[in-house]
């Protein structure tokens, strides 16, 4: 490259096209070596080529190597990022974490992949949250940490600095990695509840091409708060709800495949393919009040990411990139609410919100280096993005239009109102969702507000004939809360009663004849009662054409959806400027367009300087500037992010409502920096001062509004106290508010002590803060004064021992989760007078919120043993002092333990990169392609013949131990499982998808006989825990082996190209074998030639096929014995979440465990003696115990104890001395009971849950031995304080013991009561009342007050009354109890086959019902297989081979199971009316595998790896899969991703793992709420098989 010109010499110009080459490539190619040795002048340094780069580079850059990723076993970026000096952790209220560089915000840190920039939320404002624990690092070879703003080369966002995580490229060499880990935390119930996996596998050279196939399920753990529930007054009974939960938590699943094509020398191709999906949860309930609900946010979200990179150059001086990217998120965020635990009976859930996010993002950018002359390398890109995202956050965006939504689709456990609640709004029989589509308007000031004229009155503001109410709703409810009546009505205000009499012209005048029967006096308060109460005699009066709130109920359960998209442009250009050999300045500037913004201008100069011509120390500075654009959300948000909530009797927590600010203008900076660093053999130093101005600093705050959705409530009448149960949203917004600056100082020093030790020790000093708002800390939030990170590490190689001790302290930083005088609530109660309500608001005012000052440390452990080059284990502590601190969502200490095992010539020849390494790898694959000329598919198992025409004559004993563990990840879903007209039946497995896993063990024995030239017997059996072959279930009941069967018994004749077979033969199906894989009884002959094999059978497939297991479920009707129903067990109608009741609810010929109102009364009628009815009465009490326990100790909404009442009307004698000094007797009555003449008397009080009392006669005599000394003080006390009072000092009391006794048991046990009574005939005695009571109103708060049939009855009272029912059944697959096959197989050239195969089922007789609308409808089927397949395997070398298989089953009984239940449906309702059974199209099936390496047991080091995906319909499959690593339920119905691994770490010995994801449904199953798209729990296999 080069001539030498002017006064340079040859030497100086090839140091500065080396140099200058380094730092281009560094720059505009990641980087995947790792471990060289970079040559310099004086001494050697081990690095890595990007550390080196990094040197000199002007703007800071520090590289996370995965050396470094592995010593933490950090197994995402979060794990790893906040070591680095300079980097911190933030969290936001929701408990996401952000990435601070040098003490900017969380948004002004960029966060990009290979480049390419992280497509988190809509908003911005609290940076990409979450996506640090999202991206996983085990497929990570660096991460690169630039520091300081850096928009002149990166663009928007990057004000604080940039995080680009560089993955692995595909490896030369055939190399396997398999990594799993077991997490647990403090109490944690098994021993590692929370499991990482990841498998890797690399292809090596296929000539040109290279491939990397890789996945991972990683287990998010938890966050529990440390701290309890706030305490409250109202303290509900139910104890089983959800931990608080401070992040979200779940399975996070990723799977991609990575590759390099080298079209030339020149010229190369990049391309990845990467998909994430998370499925996480988070609960929370503050407090422990019945009144507050717990939240339950749920997060399902998939991630499709491609990435194509062409990287090239000339045989000049030019070289270029260029980039096209595409990624899509699509993410499920739901919110719903649960006041009952974890209910098991009925469904317990409000859906509150939800919101599709559907976030896509489409980049195409090109860059270019040019080699000017010996000083100046210049460097220029352009680049274009467009962002798409819609989601009902946004409904402020450009674009919004209104979809409706079935609040089933969202969850299955929702609960139908079935009577009236303070907890729950909506009607008896709607479904509980309080998703609703609010008509928004703004007022002047451009805040938004709930147009509740529109949606209550059908008042259209656009249209000049539509009409204001005059009188409202809420003065309706001010003047009439308990409703109107004339004399309230004619007594209003004048003025009030003047709109009032106007509002009901206009009603009178739209509704003509509706009132014509009424007098004249008594129209206008008619008309206005019958408008706005819905339970008036008139109905269907309306106004504006619409009756009250009809408008509104049109938009129930319907959302807006907001769409809006950003276009961006960008150019930019750098010149690496080479002064001399020890001075690099470095120009840059890149001019950004979006159509949103505009233009933006960013600059950056840089400089690098070696001091004193030591490349060894060098001094760096940097000015430049940066910004950060708004987001969509910041943009477009009008969104409720949580509403307000109860928290106790009388207090609520605000909500909070988002929305968007469309003037938001982009934050821009202005960055300084200067440093210095330097290294030796054993020392690595840098220190680094900075500045940083933003301004148009964007920041959230609250607008002073409220969003309040029951204006109604007010304080002028006593309806507003309910006020706090519907507590209004404060209204946020962001806005631009001025400036802030960060000035700070870092410093590292990196010590080795010797070959075993070294450590490291990090300083950031920052001095941030807020220039501005004078509302806010002069100290910027979240942003420690001091952050010191601290690592100790040792290592010795000799012997495999290493260890990591590190930890990072953050020092004097103010919380913004940590606030007092934050107020945020409110509280609502009936004023003193009795008539008006008091509401009061308590806001945190402005200024005066103070932030916690913290200082915190947290250190962390890791323990490594490595065993040889390619197996390692390691014990690690997370948070060893268990520092906890909710605000900052830190979690407990938690264990680790994994294994880490890579198998390969990577291992070796990947960390050689010497010539003769080089050397030997290229001729290897030079071999590789001769070889392939004349290698054939047959090598690769695609042609076998039946019979072994090598094996030598006798008999060779064989057989298999087999120890395999299973694992389901199971959502847990608390569905209902009941209801008044359906119930669950074999499908209960399917809709509660409970966690699983357990080992089994299978051992077989058997023989392999060559009993002649040509004949051939080989006999296996097994035993197992199980039945039938072992791909019919998931999870094995028994670990024994108490189930034999034999699993092959073949007689194989061969007879030249021919072999014929008889027994139990194993008939592979296709060229996967997945859509059979296993034995049938029969005989079979299959013909061989050179290269095509053609193999026809018949027999018995019953042994092998037939699904029992289905993942899915229909409906069918039956009539059965349920058990009774609450209300059914009482005998009365519960109101009013069961502290009322209205009505007699009488089963015809009910036994004597229920109906307990009507067996007293009709007892008391036949005039039933006092004992008996005790006797009935303690049967229900009996009854109810037994089956709910204690519950009667923990209600909360009825009595608290029976009270033996003291007798009024006492007639007590007494003694005095009158004026002449005689003594005289006299009487006095006693009107009261003791206590109110005697302050001191005793209550008699019995708890509920003892029973005694119903025992009559006998208790009483009991108690009164034991208190009758009390009651004869009480009222002795109570006689003197009564004479007293009349002025009278009595001598002596004489109270008569006898008669007070009969009074006391007579008043209480057998005399008739109206006290606390629910009888009608008022006839029942007082402890019959009280305890009657106590029992009904209590057992309602049980099993959340649920009024379908309850399951608890099950054990005491048992399924008694008679139903005829929808019944919820399990899918049945029948077996193939004889079938016909031909297979077609033909090598079409040395690397590609091609098969066609066709099965048919004779001698089938099959018969399944389906409900119909009243009845079942019967399906019988002749016939259940008619398949048809094609498949292909391409060998793209020895033992690496893509595979594809093809089918149908083209039968009616194949289009009956694809089809569904028909419903009619009407959204929101809970009614699903079943029409009947409508077939589908013919199912389908395929799979696509792709296969590197082989394990064989008998070469020791050999390995496999593999990845699938699945999309097998229902009815196109019945079983017996020859998928190792999945059961026959994971295929029937369902498409899935599979990755599994084998190795062999000895002769004869096996070990092999799989891992299923992303199964989800192909067609929809039926619920007890009609159909449902549903997935499968993520499925892990682990097995370990000895051969002997």
């Amino acid at each position: 490259m080069g001539k030498k010109t002017g006064g340079g010499q040859p030497a100086r110009l090839q140091r500065c096209i080396a140099l200058s080459l380094a730092v281009v490539a560094w720059l505009t190619m990641p980087v995947y070596a790792d471990g060289e040795r970079v040559m310099t002048r004086d001494i050697i340094v081990q690095a890595t080529p990007a550390e080196e780069a990094a040197k000199t580079e002007s703007q800071q850059t520090t590289i996370i190597t995965s050396k470094e990723i592995e010593k933490k076993q950090a197994k995402s970026v979060e794990d790893v990022i906040f070591n680095e000096t300079g980097v911190s952790r933030t969290v936001d209220a929701m408990g996401r974490v952000g990435v601070s560089i040098r003490g900017a915000e969380p948004r002004h840190t960029l966060i990009l992949v290979d480049g390419q920039r992280v497509m988190g939320d809509l908003a911005k404002y609290y940076g990409a949250s979450d996506e640090v624990m999202r991206l996983g690092t085990e497929n990570v070879d660096h991460i690169e940490v630039v520091q300081g703003a850096a928009s002149a080369k990166y663009g928007a966002d990057a004000i604080g600095g940039v995080i680009n995580v560089v993955t692995k490229k595909a490896k030369k060499t055939p190399t396997l990695q398999f990594n799993a880990e077991g997490r647990r935390g403090k109490g944690d119930g098994d021993i590692m509840p929370y499991q990482n996996v990841f498998l890797r596998a690399d292809s090596g050279d296929l000539g040109n091409l290279r491939l990397g196939l890789y996945g991972s399920k990683r287990d998010i753990m938890p966050v529990y708060a440390s701290r309890g529930r706030s305490s409250s007054v109202m303290k509900s009974n139910i104890t089983d709800f959800e931990k608080n939960s401070l992040r979200f938590y779940g399975t996070a699943s990723d799977v991609g495949l990575t590759g390099t094509y080298k079209i030339n020398n020149l010229n190369s191709l990049d391309f990845r393919i990467d998909r994430y999906t998370e499925d996480l949860n988070r609960y929370m309930k503050h407090s422990d009040s019945m009144m507050e609900p717990q939240t339950r946010f749920k997060r399902n979200m998939d991630r499709n990411t491609y990435g194509f990179t062409w990287t090239g150059r000339n045989k000049g001086k030019t070289n270029w990139t260029v980039d096209a990217n595409y990624a899509r998120t699509k993410e499920d965020d739901v919110t719903v609410s649960s006041y009952y635990g974890k209910s098991s009976y009925e469904g317990k859930n409000k859906l509150d919100y939800v919101d599709d996010v559907d976030h896509k993002q489409l980049s195409f950018s090109a860059s270019a280096s040019t080699q000017i002359n010996d000083e100046h390398l210049l460097t220029y890109g352009a680049g274009y993005s467009k962002e798409d995202g819609s989601g009902s956050r946004l409904k402020s965006a450009p674009n919004v239009y209104l979809k409706s939504i079935d609040p089933w689709d969202y969850d299955k456990n929702l609960f139908v109102i079935s009577k009236e609640s303070p907890l729950v709004s909506g009607k008896k029989g709607d479904v509980a969702s309080d998703v609703h589509a609010y008509e928004m308007v703004r007022n002047a000031d451009g805040i938004p507000y709930w147009n509740n004229e529109a949606e209550w009155y059908n008042y259209d503001r656009n249209n000049p004939n539509s009409k204001k109410p005059d009188f409202t709703y809420t003065e309706y409810k001010n003047y009439f809360p308990e409703g109107a009546s004339l004399t309230k009505y004619e007594n209003l205000p004048a003025n009030v009663k003047s709109r009032a009499d106007a509002f009901a012209a206009k009603i009178l005048a739209e509704n003509p004849g509706k009132f014509d029967h009424l007098p004249p006096y008594y129209k206008n308060l008619t008309a206005i009662e019958s408008y706005f109460n819905t339970k008036a005699n008139i109905s269907g009066v309306t106004f504006n054409g619409k009756r009250f709130k009809e408008a509104f109920a049109d938009r129930n359960n319907k959302v807006y959806v907001g769409q809006a998209s950003i276009r961006k442009q960008y150019f930019v250009l750098q010149d690496l400027w080479q002064v001399n050999k020890d001075t690099i300045i470095t120009p840059s500037l890149r001019l950004d367009k979006s159509d949103l913004f505009g233009a933006h201008l960013t600059a950056n100069v840089g400089l690098t300087k070696n001091l004193g011509g030591n490349v060894h120390r060098r001094f760096k500075a940097n000015i430049g500037t940066g910004y950060t654009e708004p987001g969509m959300g910041e943009l477009y948000y009008n969104w409720e992010m949580y509403g307000g909530s109860p928290v106790g009797s009388d207090t609520a927590r605000l909500g909070w409502y988002f929305i968007g600010n469309p003037d938001l203008k982009p934050e821009k900076s202005l960055n300084f920096d200067i440093g210095y660093e330097t290294e030796n053999r054993k020392t690595n130093t840098r220190l680094i001062l900075f500045h940083n101005r933003i301004k148009d600093y964007m920041s959230i705050y609250f607008t002073g509004a409220l969003m309040d959705f029951h204006p109604e409530l007010t304080t002028e009448s006593t309806w507003g106290a309910s006020k706090f149960l519907y507590a209004p949203d404060m209204i946020y917004s962001f806005k631009n508010i001025g400036k802030a600056e960060i000035t700070g100082l870092e410093f590292e020093i990196k010590q080795k002590f010797n070959k075993h030790w070294n450590a490291k020790l990090g300083y950031t000093y920052l001095h941030a803060i807020n220039k501005t708002d004078p509302n806010m800390p002069r100290q910027l939030l979240d942003k420690p004064v001091h952050k010191v990170d601290i690592g100790i590490n040792y290592e010795n190689e000799k012997s495999g021992w290493s260890g990591s001790l590190w930890g990072n302290y953050y020092i004097n930083m103010l919380d913004s989760n940590t606030i007092a005088n934050n107020g945020n609530y409110m509280e609502s109660y009936i004023a003193p007078d009795s008539v008006h309500s008091i509401i009061n608001y308590n806001f945190a005012k402005a200024g005066k919120q103070t932030y916690q000052r913290k200082t915190y440390g947290i250190w962390n452990l890791m323990i490594q043993k490595k065993f040889n080059k390619e197996a390692m284990a390691y014990f690690g502590i997370d948070n060893i002092f268990a520092h906890r601190d909710d605000d900052r969502a830190l979690q407990d200490r938690i264990y680790r333990f994994g294994v880490n095992l890579k198998f390969g010539a990577s291992t070796e020849a990947g960390n050689k990169n010497t010539a003769e390494t080089s050397k030997t790898i290229a001729t290897a694959a030079k071999t590789e392609d001769k070889d392939r000329a004349v290698r054939s598919v047959k090598e690769n198992d695609f042609i076998i013949r039946p019979f072994e025409e090598d094996q030598e004559k006798g008999i060779d004993f064989i057989g298999d131990y087999r120890l395999r563990w299973n694992a389901h990840d199971g959502s847990e879903r608390p569905t209902a499982k009941v209801t008044f007209d359906s119930r669950v039946g074999s499908a209960e497995k399917n809709l509660v998808d409970n966690d699983e896993h357990g080992f089994e063990q299978r051992i077989r024995v058997g023989f392999n006989a060559r009993l002649g030239k040509n004949t051939n017997l080989k006999a296996l059996g097994s035993a197992s825990g199980m039945p039938g072959v072992d791909t019919s279930y998931d999870m094995s009941k028994s670990k024994g082996l108490n189930r034999q069967r034999l699993d092959a018994l073949d007689l194989t004749q061969h007879s030249r190209k021919w072999d014929f077979s008889i027994g139990r033969l194993t008939e592979p199906m296709g060229v996967t074998g997945y859509w059979f894989g296993k034995e049938f009884d029969g005989a079979r002959a299959v013909w061989t030639g050179r290269r095509s094999q053609v193999r026809l059978g018949y027999g018995s497939f019953s042994k092998s096929t037939g699904i029992s297991d289905s993942p899915y479920t229909h409906v069918i009707r039956e009539n059965y014995l349920r058990v009774p129903t609450i209300d059914e067990f009482i005998g009365l109608i519960s109101l009013d979440a069961g502290i009322s009741f209205d009505g007699e609810r009488r089963v015809d010929g009910a036994p004597n465990t229920i109906n307990f109102y009507q067996q007293l009364e009709a007892a008391k009628a036949a005039g039933a003696s006092n004992e008996e009815l005790l006797g009935i009465m303690r049967r229900m009490y009996e009854i109810a115990k037994n089956t709910y326990g204690n519950y009667l100790n923990e209600a909360i909404l009825s009595e608290g104890k029976f009270e033996i009442t003291q007798p009024e009307h006492v007639s007590i004698g007494y003694t005095y001395e009158d004026d002449d000094g005689d003594e005289q007797n006299g009487t006095i009555n006693l009107p009261h009971e003791p206590s109110v003449y005697y302050s001191g008397a005793k209550r008699f009080h019995i708890p509920f849950d003892n029973p005694d009392p119903l025992k009559g006669k006998e208790f009483f005599e009991s108690w009164w031995e034991a208190n009758k000394e009390t009651v004869k003080e009480n009222y002795t006390e109570a006689a003197y304080g009564a004479l007293s009072d009349q002025g009278i000092e009595a001598e002596s009391v004489n109270v008569d013991m006898a008669a007070l006794k009969d009074r006391i048991y007579r008043e209480n046990f057998v005399n008739p009561s109206d006290r606390d009574s629910l009888f009608e005939s008022k006839g029942m005695p007082y402890v019959i009342n009280q305890y009657f009571s106590a029992v009904a109103k209590r057992i309602q708060e049980t099993d959340q007050g649920s009024q379908l049939p309850r399951e608890a009855f099950k054990k005491t009272i048992g399924e008694i009354i008679p139903a005829y029912t929808a019944v919820l059944v399990k899918d049945d697959i029948p077996s193939l109890k004889r079938a016909a096959f031909i297979q077609v197989k033909r090598e079409v050239t040395p690397v590609l086959g091609v098969a066609a195969w066709y099965l048919r089922s004779f001698g089938d007789d099959y018969t399944t019902l389906r409900a119909t609308t009243t009845s079942n409808a019967a399906r019988r089927f002749g016939n259940l297989a008619n398949i048809i397949g094609v498949g292909a395997r391409w060998q793209i070398r020895k033992d690496v081979n893509l595979s594809v298989d093809y089918g149908q089953n083209r039968t009616d009984f194949a289009r009956f199971m694809n089809g569904n239940t028909k419903y009619t449906h009407q959204y929101g309702s809970s009614v699903f009316n079943i029409v009947g059974h409508q077939d589908g199209g013919t199912p389908h099936f395929w799979a696509l595998r792709f296969d590197i390496g082989r394990s064989d047991t008998d070469v020791p080091g050999s390995w496999n790896a593999f990845a699938d995906y699945k999309y097998f319909q229902h009815g196109s499959f019945f079983g017996g899969t020859g998928a190792e690593g999945v059961p026959d339920r994971y295929l029937d119905g369902i498409r899935s991703f599979t990755v599994g691994a084998g190795y062999v770490p000895a002769k004869n010995f096996l070990v092999e793992a799989f891992y299923t994801f992303d199964a989800k449904g192909i067609n929809k199953r039926d619920t007890l709420y009609g159909p449902e798209n549903f997935k499968l729990g993520n499925y892990t296999r682990i097995q370990a098989t000895y051969k002997f």
